[in-house]
């Protein structure tokens, strides 16, 4: 891969994004894709594991960007 990873182990960012319910601590899976420009270009809030990988390979391949500086 040819980007960063993000692993929120403490749960830190899944309270910042609506990614976890603060009564009960339980989480659902999502995924944010974020431009190197800081720019946020899309949220995966409904994800099937069996798919999601294809899913955001398809994508990546149709996406256009925020170009860098």
């Amino acid at each position: 891969m040819n980007f960063p990873l993000l692993v929120d182990t403490n749960k830190n960012l899944a309270m910042l994004y609506g990614a976890a319910e603060k009564s009960d601590g339980k989480l659902k899976r999502l995924s944010v894709v974020i431009h190197i420009t800081g720019d946020i270009i899309a949220i995966f809030k409904e994800i099937n594991p069996s798919t999601h990988g294809s899913d955001l390979v398809n994508f990546f391949n149709t996406v256009e960007t925020p170009k860098s500086n």
